[in-house]
């Protein structure tokens, strides 16, 4: 969900801090980064859940680029964070840009990850194929599916069949689910009661969410879904000449897929993946390390797993 001049996150260094005290511009919703703004040097803030895929991808977008941002957790139940800063949009993520007095927004995370890309989006190698079914995954991703050039195919792939993936596996049981809502509980930003609730009702929606969606894409094993798509992509990776799917660089698809995954991160579908899906370890190093450490002013705020 995205932002305007809600009430301000805690503590942030520097330059946030002295944004904080200054009046707010009127937001401006883009689908780009206007030209003469540089997020490296504005305030940048990313309004998130820690555990949402889709958030996610933005992180490793700033990580990559190097732009100092701070993240502002938004309450799963109330969304209070978002409400004042943009009323007419429920979703998460949103990334806001204070730059030259202006309140610049971007939405959902495809459109923000190629704002952030921007020319130097490599697209897909030349060699790489685009995606197909898989024994597990034919439900979600039909015939229908595979229009537009094969980077567009890779893309929509990421939210057809990688995020339900993920979704059915971080919140297969109970337990698992209630692992992925563990870092609610101990949340700077949340009072205890607020941290409780969200963490209780959360893992109970979403295993039930989970359960739904695996009767749905009629899915019998829900590793086995989440292993053959990684397999999948990896060799999609290897056909294109890799290390990345956009060749020598990564590119929109790599960040997307990158994302998904460090939604898990922490979890027991992480170390299941790294432990048993042996084709996804070069790319995935090899997008740690393009990737390289966390840009977030505030990102040892909260502890996962």
């Amino acid at each position: 969900s995205p932002f305007s001049v809600a009430p301000e996150p805690a503590a942030a260094p520097g330059a946030l801090l002295a944004a904080a005290a200054a009046p707010a511009a009127q937001p401006e919703v883009l689908t780009e980064i206007p030209e003469g703004v540089r997020p490296q040097s504005s305030t940048v803030r990313l309004y998130q859940f820690e555990s949402c895929p889709f958030c996610r991808k933005v992180r490793g977008c700033l990580d990559y680029a190097r732009i100092p941002y701070e993240i502002v957790e938004v309450h799963p139940l109330n969304k209070a964070e978002t409400k004042e800063i943009a009323p007419d949009y429920k979703k998460v993520p949103v990334l806001r840009i204070d730059s030259g007095g202006r309140h610049l927004q971007l939405r959902d995370s495809k459109t923000i990850v190629r704002a952030l890309l921007g020319e130097s989006n490599p697209g897909v190698a030349p060699k790489a194929p685009p995606p197909s079914a898989t024994p597990s995954t034919g439900k979600m991703w039909s015939a229908d599916k595979e229009v537009g050039t094969v980077e567009e195919q890779w893309v929509r792939w990421t939210d057809a069949v990688l995020v339900q993936c993920i979704v059915l596996n971080v919140y297969r049981t109970m337990g698992e689910s209630a692992e992925t809502f563990r870092y609610l509980l101990t949340h700077p930003t949340f009072p205890w009661f607020a941290q409780r609730s969200a963490a209780w009702s959360g893992t109970v929606v979403m295993w039930a969410v989970a359960k739904s969606r695996k009767k749905k894409f009629e899915v019998s094993d829900e590793r086995a879904a989440l292993f053959e798509a990684l397999g999948a992509f990896a060799g999609a990776v290897r056909e294109g000449g890799g290390p990345f799917l956009g060749g020598e660089r990564p590119g929109a698809v790599d960040f997307n897929v990158y994302g998904i995954l460090r939604s898990a991160e922490a979890c027991q579908t992480e170390r299941d993946m790294l432990e048993h899906c042996h084709d996804i370890h070069p790319w995935y190093e090899s997008m740690r390390e393009a990737v390289g450490p966390s840009c977030a002013v505030n990102a040892d705020a909260v502890r996962r797993g």
